[in-house]
């Protein structure tokens, strides 16, 4: 901000820079010293600054105000909460600091020529090669010439310009490279969770005997029409006693060292009802299991995220109900039943299909403390329901057809309000709102610095612009003089602005394009985990169409100006 910031304002105040070095040049002719120029541009540059503290106070805290409160929540007006002095010095000491250095970097090479040097280096230079040979010129190539007598100036500006186009361009590229279905698909792997009242939250532990989701309730949301799936999941939490072989297996796997200062065991001293299971287990071999009934998109989460640390899946013998997977600790190794192993669940004996790294993460609430160490045998729905009998739903979760997604939310909304039956609705549109607001807020503020910069860079091209056409009005009664028509004069002016934006067009286009496909990848890739490479010059094709506006309606705007009173008076007048 503050390169770009100098850049500008340099841009600004020195672009009738010709005509300022006349100035000095005459003020060194009247006998003003090297030292009194630069007193008398510290204080212009005094009243500068402080002319524009006060408005630029004023929007960069309103900007502040608008934009504060959706990158920091959980405080009421944080703009006006962190209110403080030194933020508002700082930017008065680098606006003046920027401003005097504008001022002073041209100055030091004038201090040190005579005013018949300061003088020369001021009178506009003869072009060469630019007319024909019989001395007349043509309209564009005048254009041209006059394209070309300010050479540091343009390139200073279309240098302002390229940064606020890249910087832009780097903003909207990271922000569409967000993607929402990445995010979706990660944090909710299906659209919709109908949960039981008791585990709508993480915080919450789950009461089994609770009857709140019920088959009636299943059907019903199956039969809507904007639904494809429904994927049910109930527990149930059992005592059970470990085999001596089973109890020795876990002792030990949770005494192998964790890393070079902990067992695995140790690992976990933060979590003191795990430790107590576990103490109990190593000693009595009793334990609580949680038994799972699951199919549909459950059963595929769990396939899909729970690496086999053991057997394989079959899915033709798990669906006859004689098979249970085992779900263990979430790290390498069996920390559980093994495949091929036998379990004996209320009255029934199962064999181990096989045992996975345990990701209970689609589980809604929590399970009871007992269960804080546990193992996790899941069955299909219908061996669930055979060995636990009335046992009502923990969870459903629910797929629709996104184009209906209005009218199933409003359909749910009625349904949690109208039956009041304890039940948690977490809704896709949440996740959709999380998302959109936390990608926005993501590149709220180099999205804000980025467009203050771009409103700056368009203002310094229209100052460019104006001042070119104002400070020539001399120079265009002598061409009227010479037989210029109007019409020729509103011709030339229109050229010179497509001279230079056709030259800004050739600048910005090909490196923004370079800097999208050989910088962004990179930055895109490090943004975020849900960011995927996606190019885009939308600032850019925004941005042209804006400088053509302004370099071609600029110039004319001024033609009434340049052209006001008789060529005799504007003969007389200096430029």
């Amino acid at each position: 901000v503050l390169v770009c910031g100098f850049l500008m304002i340099y841009s600004i105040v020195h672009v009738t820079a010709r005509q300022d070095r006349t100035f000095f040049a005459g003020l060194k002719a009247l006998g003003m010293t090297p030292r009194q120029i630069h007193r008398y541009l510290a204080e212009k540059g005094c009243l500068v600054t402080l002319l524009g503290l006060l408005p630029g106070f004023l929007i960069g805290f309103l900007l502040n105000l608008a934009l504060a409160g959706r990158v920091i929540t959980g405080i009421e007006n944080p703009a006006v909460y962190f209110l403080d002095w030194p933020p508002f010095a700082l930017a008065a000491a680098s606006t003046l600091v920027t401003v005097l250095l504008t001022y002073w970097i041209p100055t030091f090479r004038l201090s040190r020529m005579t005013p018949s040097q300061a003088a020369r280096s001021s009178a506009p230079r003869r072009g060469r090669g630019i007319g024909r040979a019989d001395g007349l010129i043509t309209l564009p190539r005048l254009a041209l010439r006059t394209l070309g007598k300010g050479k540091s100036r343009t390139a200073l500006s279309v240098l302002i310009m390229l940064l606020a186009v890249l910087l832009l361009t780097s903003v909207w590229m990271e922000y569409v490279s967000l993607q929402e279905d990445v995010y979706l698909d990660t944090l909710s792997p299906w659209d919709y969770t109908i949960s039981d009242g008791s585990a709508v939250m993480e915080v919450q532990r789950y009461n089994q005997n609770s009857r709140s989701i019920t088959e009636e309730v299943v059907e019903e949301i199956r039969q809507r029409p904007e639904v494809t799936s429904v994927s049910a999941l109930k527990s149930r939490e059992v005592d059970l006693t470990a085999s001596e072989e089973l109890q020795q297996r876990v002792v030990d796997y949770y005494d192998q060292p964790y890393d070079e200062t902990m067992t695995l065991r140790e690992s976990q001293a933060g979590y003191p009802d795990w430790v107590a299971g576990l103490d109990r287990f190593a000693q009595t071999g009793e334990y609580t299991a949680l038994v799972i009934g699951l199919d549909g998109k459950y059963l595929d989460y769990v396939l899909e995220n729970c690496p086999f640390t053991s057997g394989e899946f079959d899915a033709e013998a798990f669906a006859k109900g004689s098979s249970v997977l085992v779900g263990g600790a979430y790290n390498d190794g069996i920390s559980s039943l093994a495949a091929g192993e036998t379990l004996e669940l209320e009255g029934e004996t199962f064999t181990v299909m096989g045992s996975v790294k345990h990701d209970d993460s689609y589980l809604s609430g929590s399970n009871s403390r007992d269960a804080a160490f546990t193992f996790f045998y899941i069955l299909p729905l219908e061996t669930f329901d055979r060995l636990f009998p009335g046992q009502s739903f923990r969870q459903m979760a629910v797929e629709i057809d996104p184009s209906m997604q209005d009218s199933f939310e409003e359909y749910l909304t009625e349904f949690e309000q109208g039956r009041n039956r304890g039940i948690g609705i977490t809704l896709r549109s949440d996740y959709q709102e999380n998302f959109r607001n936390a990608r926005m807020n993501m590149v709220l503020v180099p999205l804000t610095v980025g467009l203050v910069l771009m409103s700056n860079a368009l203002l310094n091209i229209l100052n460019l612009l104006i001042a070119k056409a104002i400070s020539r009005q001399q120079e265009f009664a002598v061409y009227q003089s010479l037989g210029m028509t109007l019409a020729q004069l509103r011709r030339l002016l229109l050229l010179e602005g497509l001279y230079y934006a056709a030259l800004m067009t050739v600048v910005l286009i090909p490196l923004t394009v370079l800097f999208a496909k050989m910088v962004m990848p990179g930055v895109i890739t490090e943004f975020s985990w849900v960011s995927a490479y996606r190019f885009t010059l939308a600032p850019l094709w925004i941005t042209m169409p804006v400088i053509v506006l302004l370099a071609v309606l600029a110039p004319l705007v001024c033609m009434g100006f340049v052209t006001r009173g008789t060529i005799q008076q504007r003969l007389r007048t200096g430029e």
